[in-house]
């Protein structure tokens, strides 16, 4: 995984309008990546897709993690 990957996709992430955000929520992620946020819920659950912290009923992931995620796959 290459730090220029992670920073595109960072730019990517800032491009769709997350550009003030320091974290996203789980309907953040599933916009990013194009899926339900039943999907990303059930993902945090599992223990699949980007790292994240569970916040009470709350999945919270940095962009960073999201990027590197992207990155990966």
């Amino acid at each position: 995984m290459t730090q220029d990957l992670i920073n595109k996709y960072l730019s990517d992430i800032n491009e769709l309008g997350f550009e003030k955000n320091l974290t996203l929520d789980s309907h953040d992620v599933a916009k990013i990546f194009r899926v339900e946020t039943r999907t990303i819920i059930n993902w945090a659950k599992e223990n699949i897709g980007p790292k994240c912290k569970k916040i009470g009923k709350s999945y919270l992931y940095t962009k960073r993690d999201v990027a590197e995620f992207l990155a990966q796959n």
